[in-house]
């Protein structure tokens, strides 16, 4: 059934006078064909305009046949058909994350070693790009790092040995099953697991140039090798289609040069995917993907859930995107130049995967795949003018990838074939028309009769259609459908009431408008497939020519396409920096942001966002953070943890200065479920992921943990959190700790890297109001004041006022029995001598560093800055110590004399 959105109609069907003629011209190529060809060619001097190309099958207006006593309309009026958005300008964002949403669909195998340690061989194949990564890890019992591939690349499928699911699931296949419920685990044969093939196929398909250095070290990785053998099995197998040999781009990456994030990191800091809403737009990917490629996408994605730990690699990608935005018509030019690039990766594996049973289909794909690669060049060429010859070096060779000589020389083998005038149509019958003409004249006589055979035919259509105006007096359009061909369509209007005539077969009334076929027109369609069938086999071979000479140099495409998403991925930065007030960031041993903002509820929310600060260095590795619910303590712990990040893929970061400490790992634990039925399974993944935390952290791990404890009783989970915290503290990694106990305020101050910060907030006890809380949402020094905010919060929830009278009693008591073992404590005095001293020897270690620019005078005074700054705050504990000792004379004397007195 013919249908609205699937139909486009002939493009050279014309009303002159009172007689309708419209046919195809005898010449080589269809008048309206080359005046599209001329007008997009002109269009494509303009990088913006050229985005109005494309390769897509849309509906088109209707042309009109009209009848010989209705008014004539212009011959141009009615042919011009409908624009469809170009897909690589369909959207200033393009999506990334996940099978199919950025154009990634990974197949996985995994396999493990059966020796004692953990060692782990993954490979990992995009179906649509044809790029191969290899990783081989010495992995931990947990499978962290194995996890977090997995998580980066989100496999549709992930093969495993049948061995390691039966009988039962080996430990490895739980884990990926409880960490990567989306995916498909597929079992296959063990056999499949060959090393020895693995080896072979990466000699037999690895594109020549570069191949050296990765065949040099990969003859000992064996598991990932027979990881290879079984995915590229399975591809041959389930999808009929075969790779071409020197085609496929192998990677084998290493773990160390990145941070490690686990999934539940991920998951909870909402890197990629929104707990709330289960999309992408709401998260760090989403407020930073202004990438107009889906490599650059891609490429985002990757970096966001996989960050560099190279400071010098960070540093140049920075100073690239300070270039690019300091030229605002560079940075202009290039947007509009990458809008009109599809996804070169894409059209490199429709070069290089070949099926095992060709058809005619491929033969239309072949054509489809060369056009769009003459576009791609164009775009390409396009990208490399705007960009320009910069002074960094990455943007230097970005340049160079862009403008290799390759790429001209695919550009001129095509012209050597392809009509230069052909560009992407739209419409079906104008991809129809490009495919059926792209190849030059002359190259193939009898290509030559079939094309006049297809041009006669469908002049003969508008023919028959002019002659059915005529007989019956109707007002008829011409229109195609991908799947019927070509068919007439007409208005009730047009009948007058009267029935359709009985020539007409296969009526399909949709509102007001009819659409048939004939007979006649059935057959006629038929002969222009025909005829296709043979324009598509005869090119065929020329095409194919054509592309075996562009695949002997495929590695330069590959290129491209990886300098292209990194382009687009430093512009998509760029572009954050120009809309927003973010800062570059500096790397230091210390961890220090002024005014810093939340990335993603900056974005999101209505309200202005109240930034804070954040210090962290040696001598305050543990920060303990208080205050009341809903004052900010998670979100500032998502704060801290998404602008290390940030500064880490090499984006700017909101803030007014900022400071990084590199890290190699980031862990967390943070609550997102505050259902009281799912108890247990809290408690259970809480001690889950503390186990892994306490596990894995080191002096350059990254730590955010909110409310740990929470899930069971108060004494344990005090006692656990105090466990953990003590652990922590030893590791020396920068730890931001939530907590709602007001114990670990007080205990954990024994140990002098321990700092206590709170959110603000306010009582509200105005006479006559409701007692409520005005929340500040800034950080302050020190643990938050026992204010009893769960008191007030319950009276607003119109407790009865005995309960809440009861309770107010017993939380003071308790807490007056807190605060007076805490006053008679000793090692208060202790923790503040040792706090002071630490801070002299950090505050030495920073002078040492910066010694060796400043002067012998300079030196001495910054020294006796540091003394005379721990001779007052000794001094201070001193005096404090001497009245609390003087209160407690005089407290035991009124406690003597009371005795006494009774």
């Amino acid at each position: 059934m013919p249908t609205q959105n699937a139909t486009s109609t002939h493009p050279s069907a014309s009303v002159s006078g009172s007689t309708t003629t419209a046919r195809l011209p005898t010449n080589t190529i269809p008048t309206p064909v080359l005046q599209q060809q001329t007008r997009s060619s002109t269009r494509e001097s303009s990088p913006l305009s050229a985005s109005l190309c494309s390769f897509r099958s849309e509906t088109g207006s209707g042309y009109d046949v009209q009848s010989n006593n209705h008014k004539a309309g212009s011959s141009h009026s009615r042919s011009n058909t409908r624009r469809s958005k170009h897909p690589g300008a369909a959207s200033t964002k393009s999506t990334g994350g996940g099978s199919g949403k950025d154009g990634q669909n990974f197949v996985a195998a995994v396999v493990e070693g059966r020796g004692t340690g953990a060692e782990v061989g993954m490979c990992f194949c995009d179906l649509k790009t044809s790029e191969v990564i290899l990783c081989q890890i010495a992995d931990s019992q947990t499978y962290v790092r194995t996890l977090q591939k997995l998580n980066l690349y989100e496999p549709t499928e992930i093969l495993v040995p049948t061995t390691a699911v039966d009988p039962v699931n080996s430990k490895l296949v739980n884990i990926i099953k409880e960490t990567m419920p989306v995916s498909t685990i597929t079992p296959i044969a063990r056999r499949s697991f060959n090393d020895t093939k693995g080896l072979e196929c990466i000699k037999k398909y690895i594109i020549k140039e570069g191949s050296a250095s990765l065949l040099l070290g990969i003859p000992t990785k064996y598991f990932c090798l027979a990881a290879t053998a079984a995915v590229m099995q399975h591809i041959e197998e389930s999808r009929h289609a075969v790779f071409l040999n020197h085609s496929i781009r192998f990677k084998y990456q290493i773990c160390s040069g990145s941070m490690i994030i686990d999934c539940a990191t991920a998951r909870n800091l909402e890197l990629t995917m929104n707990l709330s809403s289960q999309n992408d737009k709401d998260t760090l990917f989403g407020i930073l993907n202004e990438t107009l490629t889906p490599m650059g996408a891609r490429l985002l994605r990757s970096n966001i859930l996989q960050p560099l730990t190279d400071e010098r690699t960070i540093q140049n990608r920075l100073d690239c995107v300070q270039e690019l935005s300091l030229v605002e018509n560079r940075f202009y030019a290039l947007k509009a130049s990458l809008k009109t690039l599809n996804d070169v990766d894409h059209l490199i594996t429709s070069f290089i995967q070949v099926p095992t049973k060709p058809s005619v289909k491929h033969s239309e794909q072949c054509i489809n795949r060369v056009i769009n690669l003459k576009h791609t060049l164009h775009a390409l060429t396009s990208v490399a003018q705007s960009l320009g010859l910069g002074q960094n070096r990455l943007l230097v060779t970005i340049h160079r990838l862009l403008t290799d000589s390759r790429l001209e020389k695919f550009s001129d083998l095509i012209d050597e074939v392809i009509e230069k005038n052909v560009v992407l149509e739209k419409t079906a019958v104008g991809i129809r028309h490009q495919r059926c003409f792209a190849v030059k004249a002359g190259c193939n006589g009898l290509l030559d009769v079939a094309r006049q055979t297809y041009k006669e035919t469908c002049n003969d259509i508008l023919d028959v259609a002019n002659r059915y105006v005529q007989e019956y007096g109707i007002n008829l359009k011409v229109q195609f459908n991908v799947t019927m061909g070509y068919y007439f369509s007409t208005t009730l209007d047009q009948l007058g009431g009267n029935e359709v005539p009985l020539v007409f077969i296969n009526v399909v009334k949709k509102g007001k408008s009819l659409t048939f076929t004939t007979l006649e027109l059935v057959k006629k369609n038929a002969k222009i497939n025909d005829s296709l069938t043979e324009v598509y086999l005869m090119s065929d071979k020329i095409v194919s020519d054509l592309s075996s000479d562009i695949r002997s140099e495929i590695g330069a495409l590959y290129k491209a396409s990886e300098a292209i998403a990194m382009l687009d991925m430093l512009l998509s930065f760029v572009h954050q920096r120009t809309i927003s007030d973010f800062v570059r960031p500096e790397f230091t041993d210390t961890l220090v942001i002024k005014q810093g903002r939340h990335p993603i509820l900056e974005k999101i929310s209505s309200s202005a966002f109240i930034p804070n600060d954040t210090y962290a260095g040696s001598a305050n590795t543990f920060q303990i953070i208080t205050g009341p619910n809903m004052s900010g303590k998670s979100t500032y712990l998502r704060q801290v943890a998404l602008l290390t990040i940030m500064a880490q893929i090499a984006s700017f970061v909101p803030a007014e200065y900022a400071s990084f400490r590199i890290i190699d790992q980031l862990l967390s634990r943070i609550c997102n479920d505050d259902c009281i039925e799912l108890n247990a399974s809290t408690f259970m993944t809480e001690m889950k992921e503390t186990a892994y935390i306490v596990e894995n952290a080191t002096d350059k791990s990254l730590v955010v943990i909110d409310e740990l404890g929470r899930g069971t009783s108060t004494h344990d989970g005090l006692g656990i959190a105090f466990a953990v915290c003590e652990e922590l503290i030893h590791s020396k990694a920068l730890v931001f700790f939530a907590t709602h106990f007001q114990e670990l305020t007080t205990t954990l101050t024994a140990y002098h890297n321990v700092v206590n910060l709170h959110l603000e907030a306010e009582m509200i006890r105005d006479e006559g109001h409701i007692p409520g809380i005005s929340y500040k949402y800034r950080l302050a020094q020190g643990s938050a004041k026992e204010e009893h905010y769960g008191l007030s919060l319950a009276k607003t929830l119109s407790l009865p006022q005995d309960i809440s009278s009861r309770a107010e009693t017993v939380s003071l008591r308790l807490t007056d029995l807190q605060e007076s073992a805490r006053r008679h404590s000793e090692s208060d005095k202790v923790v503040a001598r040792q706090r002071a001293l630490a801070q002299v020897a950090h505050d030495c270690v920073l002078i040492q560093k910066a010694a060796k620019g400043m002067t012998g005078q300079g030196l001495a005074a910054a020294l006796w800055d540091v003394q005379q700054t721990a001779v007052r705050h000794l001094l201070a504990i001193r005096r404090e110590e001497q009245g609390k000792g003087k209160g407690k004379e005089k407290s035991t004397r009124e406690e003597g004399g009371g005795v006494a007195t009774r």
